[in-house]
């Protein structure tokens, strides 16, 4: 059995989960389920599946300290934005996490596919792995928790963390030989895993409203604007200008982080009641935004 992955059958999942929104007899908390089975079966399979089979070289530096830097630098501009306009933790809490970490595979594989061909993931998998999924599964984790359980002390915090399958199982995967990964085991790990995106798009669409007044314009362009442009141009003046680095590695590196917000980073701060709203907004919209703004990025790439 094959699950469907291809782009246009996923956004029809994503119309399908608006759709859905109509039918009467459909459980208002289903996207909350759908969004609980995501966090518990098919990521922890996707970490299973990833990092053990990782292999880490001096090379590698570049693209994952593209995700790092681009995550917090969301932190520091989460902060002063919120500061700025008087928001309060909970969203910015959300724009760290929807804008601190972007739809690196199910976005950027493809893009970069058409871009650079198919090589060229071979970088996009140190963006998105020891990067955008390193990231979610630690701090990612930490910053949900924190900022939704403010009645928490750090022994609650510390013991929600733990108790997080995703990151348990990655601290697993990181001593788990990838020869104990294969066969039978990897199949059925990777067959679950490919639910993720399905499911999470067909969420996303329960949970979108379509009401344009409903949506938070300010915060939404906030946040957009630093994920599509300011992270991405960070990247672009460390590498290109500061140290002269302009191979595919660095561009790719620099693509990947002017994706749109992560899907799964979105679920979980929608899952820990994180501005809600926003973090439904952010990767649907923020999907239909990065369309052109990735062409500019490929065409100030090709400049040199």
């Amino acid at each position: 059995m094959q699950i469907i992955q291809h782009p246009a059958s996923l956004f029809i999942l994503f119309i399908m989960g608006i759709l859905g929104q109509k039918i009467p007899s459909l459980p208002t908390n289903t996207a909350k389920r759908i969004n609980k089975f995501i966090l518990y079966v098919p990521l922890p399979a996707i970490v299973l599946t990833k990092i053990p089979f990782l292999n880490f070289s001096k090379e590698m530096l570049f693209p994952i300290a593209s995700a790092w830097i681009t995550f917090f630098g969301a932190a520091l501009f989460a902060y002063l934005f919120c500061k700025w306009k008087k928001y309060d933790r909970k969203t910015m809490a959300c724009l760290i996490l929807c804008c601190g970490l972007g739809n690196t595979s199910f976005v950027g594989f493809p893009f970069l596919t058409y871009f650079y061909g198919a090589e060229s993931l071979k970088y996009a998998i140190l963006v998105d792995q020891p990067g955008s999924f390193l990231l979610l599964s630690t701090f990612g984790v930490i910053v949900a928790t924190y900022f939704s359980a403010a009645a928490l002390g750090w022994k609650g915090i510390i013991y929600r963390l733990i108790s997080f399958p995703p990151f348990l199982l990655f601290i697993l995967a990181l001593f788990i030989k990838k020869e104990f990964i294969s066969g039978m085991v990897y199949d059925t790990l990777d067959f679950i895993g490919k639910f993720m995106v399905p499911l999470a798009l067909f969420s996303l669409g329960l949970q979108f409203k379509l009401n344009i007044k409903e949506v938070p314009w300010k915060k939404l362009s906030a946040g957009l604007a630093y994920k599509l442009f300011l992270a991405p141009a960070i990247i672009y003046f460390l590498y290109f200008i500061l140290l002269k680095q302009r191979g595919e590695l660095h561009a790719v590196s620099i693509i990947e982080c002017a994706m749109p917000p992560m899907i799964t980073s979105s679920i979980l701060a929608a899952d820990h009641d994180l501005d809600a709203a926003l973090a439904n907004t952010l990767p649907t919209l923020g999907i239909i935004a990065a369309l052109p703004t990735l062409f500019f990025w490929k065409w100030i790439l090709d400049m040199y």
